[in-house]
């Protein structure tokens, strides 16, 4: 197993860690707020178009990555009965928790999250989910499958709703 660096070496318990990460996720989730508030002010539209286009790239160049880490392979997204697997995988890795799913079928696959560690300081730019995340999903899902149709959000916890949905359906 390869040694952890000196960097990483914390004279302080795993739990102490977990809630100064937490600390850290908070401030960087209020930066990029600021960095998407001073960037929209001073690029406009272009600037929030850009923004959604480099999501969307990363989305796509993001694909092997998760399929690698949630165990699944192309052929696994045929059809949207694939996405569950990589999906829990995304969300448990982002600490986003959730209780079975909207639509889990072949031809569509909505699920809801009940919790997001960015809400409250992403709540000052709501829109920066569907212009960072949705965008960035829509890249991995047309890479997955070019037939996968992302359709976005459909509720918020940015924009007060109580819970989080997103959904794919299959292109006929």
């Amino acid at each position: 197993m390869k040694e952890k660096p000196d960097y990483e070496k914390y004279p302080i318990s795993e739990e102490e860690m977990g809630k100064r990460y937490k600390n850290w996720m908070e401030a960087l989730a209020r930066y990029v707020v600021m960095a998407y508030n001073v960037g929209k002010e001073v690029g406009g539209q272009k600037y929030v178009d850009r923004l959604r286009t480099e999501f969307f790239n990363l989305g796509q160049r993001g694909a092997d990555f998760w399929m690698a880490l949630s165990g699944t392979r192309k052929e696994d997204f045929a059809d949207c009965k694939g996405l569950q697997k990589l999906q829990d995988c995304i969300d448990d890795t982002y600490a986003n928790y959730w209780d079975g799913y909207i639509e889990n079928a072949p031809t569509a696959f909505e699920k809801e999250v009940f919790t997001c560690p960015v809400v409250k300081p992403w709540s000052k730019a709501p829109e920066l989910c569907e212009i960072m995340l949705a965008a960035s999903m829509t890249g991995l899902m047309e890479t997955l499958n070019p037939k996968f149709k992302a359709k976005g959000f459909s509720k918020l916890m940015t924009k007060g709703d109580r819970t989080c949905r997103f959904r794919v359906e299959l292109k006929k």
